[in-house]
């Protein structure tokens, strides 16, 4: 019988328990390893304005006016991102104010449309948005979004919750977006990593924006 074990053994090196625990390894493994992967995302020219310019290393930048949205939908029920806003000239006195939150899927017929209309830019792909008076220079708005409970946007100035700057229910798939005023120099960088934050989610459970892929 022992003879029987020792080359059962032999062709078979590892018991059902050693094999499971190696598997398991080479699993959590390869998962650490897609994790580590930084994610990397931007605003998509698509979706945005063409009055709107993109710049920066990671394309995350925006400036110029009209609506932009980023190029990843929020998929998970409770994410965070911010906003770092550059402020390079004033504000002309009849300019609107830049609006932050999430908006539906865009393309350029939506553009041609709006051109065409009379109704005002800030009011089209807007509707789960909020508005931020007075920027300043170096100001970062946060974005808080759940989709299981109310209020579903959140925005906060630097840290700060904005009692105006909620949105009650959003609905379809949507993106991180920023509306950027005419008339305004200032430019604003999506920041969507947790290394990227400057002051980051103030609740538990927030996490950074995650790809669809990345939450299976």
């Amino acid at each position: 019988m022992g003879q029987c074990c020792s080359l059962f053994r032999r062709f078979h090196p590892f018991s059902s328990v050693e094999l499971g625990s190696t598997v398991n390894a080479i699993i959590n493994e390869q998962s650490v390893g897609e994790d580590s992967v930084p994610q990397v995302h931007s605003i998509d020219a698509s979706m945005s304005a063409p009055s709107i310019t993109i710049s920066g290393d990671l394309n995350n930048e925006v400036r110029g006016y009209g609506l932009a949205l980023a190029d990843v939908p929020v998929e998970q029920d409770r994410a965070y991102w911010e906003w770092r806003v550059k402020v390079v000239g004033k504000k002309s006195s009849d300019s609107v104010d830049c609006m932050f939150g999430v908006s539906n899927k865009r393309n350029s017929k939506f553009y041609e449309i709006l051109a065409e209309s009379t109704v005002p830019a800030e009011k089209h792909g807007t509707k789960f948005m909020c508005a931020i008076p007075n920027l300043r220079d170096g100001d970062v708005v946060g974005v808080m979004l759940q989709q299981s409970e109310l209020p579903m946007v959140q925005l906060y100035l630097n840290g700060e919750i904005q009692s105006e700057g909620q949105v009650s229910k959003c609905r379809g798939t949507i993106f991180p977006s920023v509306f950027l005023p005419p008339g305004s120099e200032m430019s604003a960088k999506f920041l969507y990593r947790e290394d990227q934050f400057i002051h980051g989610p103030s609740r538990p459970g927030f996490g950074p924006l995650l790809a669809e892929r990345s939450i299976l």
